[in-house]
């Protein structure tokens, strides 16, 4: 008798020790697939979260990029993503109605959980002895377009007219005008054509007396304002009317309500209730060769002209 519950003990621990084994196997099984799953789940919300933060970064920069680089836009952006966020690595290009070029390559960062972007740069700055103008210069070699507002009285205007003459060959230039005085739109296509960009004036009565202010107190050379903080939008068509520049109007305010910048968040405030034909235009950009250039650059409503880009008449 005793044997045989002795027998059947080891029977039944035999059978405690291998059900034992099977729960635990069933349990790594179960937690591996749990696993899986949440990685899967993770993976595919981190996805969908950098996708949305890429998409909203990417429309907030290409909006500042399109209203402070005169034609300019994002032309190509590769995203390196990590954890609820990440990197974008973007081009941005200016389109010269013949043909666009890429002028610079930068970075964003997007997400809940941004990438921390860090940079190293040198050089050295142009003009700043105060004997020439302290403009800057693109990654690509081109300078940034100087503009000059009318309502300001500077000591000294850019005047690259004579610049542009004593080029050689059959290029196409990218001329940054800057008028006498603020003019609405149908008062001025009566006066200049090939324009290809309007610089709007977005500015409030304390930057205005900022520019002032700089233009009085300090050397020439530094008092004008710089491409980047000249708002403006692009036209597609070289027959102008008012009512071709209806809908780059309005694109031209959404894209003020969407730019990164807080600066342009703020010019939409002061442009919002503003109908087109009230709209001052301070300058614009054309393109064209130095014969096309000539009697634009001649016209009197013209105070200022800063050459930008440069490209191949092909």
């Amino acid at each position: 008798m005793n044997d045989f519950s002795d027998d059947l003990y080891l029977f039944d621990e035999k059978k405690i020790k291998k059900a034992v084994r099977r729960g635990k196997m069933k349990t790594i099984i179960i937690t591996i697939f749990v696993s899986l799953v949440v990685f899967v789940i993770l993976n595919i919300a981190n996805l969908a979260i950098s996708s949305h933060f890429s998409q909203k970064a990417f429309n907030q920069w290409d909006a500042y990029v399109r209203l402070s680089t005169p034609n300019g836009y994002i032309s190509e952006t590769v995203d390196s993503r990590g954890v609820l966020g990440g990197i974008s690595n973007y081009e941005i290009s200016k389109d010269f109605k013949i043909k666009s070029v890429v002028i610079e390559q930068k970075q964003y960062s997007f997400g809940l959980i941004p990438s921390v972007l860090t940079s190293r740069s040198s050089g050295g700055n142009v003009g700043i002895t105060g004997e020439d103008w302290q403009f800057s210069y693109k990654e690509n070699g081109w300078r940034e377009m100087l503009f000059f507002h009318p309502n300001v009285p500077y000591k000294q205007y850019k005047d690259d007219e004579q610049l542009i003459n004593g080029m050689q060959g059959d290029k196409v230039y990218e001329v940054a005008l800057s008028f006498d005085q603020p003019y609405k739109p149908n008062e001025l296509f009566i006066q200049l054509p090939e324009m290809t960009w309007f610089w709007i004036d977005t500015y409030s009565s304390e930057q205005l007396n900022k520019f002032q202010k700089e233009a009085k107190e300090n050397d020439w050379s530094s008092t004008f304002i710089r491409e980047k903080d000249a708002l403006g939008f692009s036209i597609n068509t070289p027959y102008i009317s008012l009512h071709d520049l209806d809908s780059e109007y309005e694109q031209f305010l959404d894209l003020l309500q969407m730019s990164i910048s807080p600066d342009h968040q703020n010019a939409f405030n002061k442009m919002k209730d503003i109908k087109l034909e009230d709209v001052e235009i301070l300058g614009v950009v054309v393109y064209g060769t130095k014969d096309e250039l000539k009697e634009i650059l001649e016209n009197p409503i013209i105070k200022a002209s800063s050459l930008g880009g440069v490209i191949e008449n092909y």
